[in-house]
């Protein structure tokens, strides 16, 4: 006869053992899920190289996404080299370790009158890492700093087609200005562009 035969545990006690089972497993898998999420960082001089090949692979895998294209963008070696090193322009990335997965930019308008808003580009994250608030994380990470440089607003402009990030950055608080038809044309292709803006509350 076992010692459970013989000394049955209360049923309220099964209970007990059995969600606390579950709440263990939960919190095991939680850690594992927290490990794999990549790190919110600004970029250094190091990523340059990874960076640009990030780039490169956005503007491959979706043309529509973007104005520039791989033939003619000038986000080359010297100019991510000036945007880090400048005060008022900055280069965020989601990396596993050294491997960087996505990436976000932001600067101040140079013109005195212009000095107040803080504009995006470049955003883009690996299909692959999406849908677990890492893209979320990145933008809150461009609302900080724009903060930090006592800006009003921060502009973005998007396809139409981006419906996710259209999604992100209402939920954001972003809110759309207009929209520009046809404002991308890539041979028979095109797409128009919303113009979003967040208004930062002093």
């Amino acid at each position: 006869m076992d010692w459970h035969h013989r000394h049955p545990i209360p049923p309220a006690e099964r209970t007990r053992r059995w969600i606390l089972s579950i709440a263990c497993s939960s919190h095991h898998v939680f850690e594992i899920e927290m490990s794999r999420l990549p790190e919110i960082r600004e970029a250094k001089e190091g990523d340059i190289q990874q960076l640009l090949a990030l780039r490169l692979e956005a503007l491959q895998q979706h043309p529509l996404a973007f104005s520039s294209s791989p033939d003619d963008d000038r986000l080359d070696l010297e100019h991510l080299q000036n945007v880090i090193s400048e005060d008022k322009q900055v280069i965020f990335c989601a990396a596993h370790g050294e491997n960087i997965v996505g990436m976000v930019g932001a600067f101040v308008q140079p013109q005195r009158k212009l000095s107040h808003r803080c504009d995006v580009w470049g955003a883009y994250l690996r299909a692959s890492e999406r849908g677990h608030g890492v893209g979320r994380q990145l933008m809150e990470a461009v609302v900080d700093r724009a903060r930090s440089w006592n800006c009003e607003s921060i502009d973005v402009g998007v396809t139409s087609g981006s419906k996710e990030a259209i999604g992100l950055y209402q939920s954001l608080g972003f809110v759309s200005c207009g929209i520009v038809a046809r404002a991308i044309v890539d041979g028979e292709h095109a797409t128009s562009e919303h113009i979003m803006v967040l208004h930062l509350e002093k």
